[in-house]
């Protein structure tokens, strides 16, 4: 997995300054696990969980925080946004995109209604969360 192999970067024995350890996160690792992150609308909140859990590790790691820190607080100081905060932000990014696409394949999907089908995930879900 590309956390265990940004270790030897992030671990606490490493030279770099926290900045840049964030910044390989931000970089190198959060594109990794926002990888079509439009669909994980449609995905369990469970494995969204698991997503989350990857960044609170990473977050401590980066910070070399020990246990009685709240995985909230590091975030916030970190100035991270919860997983699913995100996903949502670049699903309305990618959405808007299609909908002012040229493409003419694009242009030629049906409008979706966020009114019919409630009961069944769509990726789209995530919008109007």
């Amino acid at each position: 997995m590309a956390n265990a192999q940004l270790y030897p970067l992030l671990c606490t024995r490493s030279k770099l300054s926290l900045g840049n350890k964030l910044l390989i996160y931000k970089t190198l690792l959060r594109p990794v696990i926002s990888y079509v992150s439009p669909v994980w609308g449609a995905a369990a909140s469970t494995h969204v969980k698991k997503l989350q859990t990857l960044q609170n590790a990473t977050a401590r790691q980066i910070t070399t925080a020990t246990w009685f820190f709240r995985n909230k607080n590091i975030q916030k100081d970190l100035k991270l946004t919860p997983i699913e905060e995100f996903f949502q932000k670049l699903s309305t990014k990618y959405y808007h995109k299609l909908g002012t696409s040229t493409n003419e394949t694009v242009k030629e999907m049906p409008v979706h209604d966020t009114r019919s089908n409630r009961t069944r995930r769509r990726p789209r879900a995530l919008l109007h969360r």
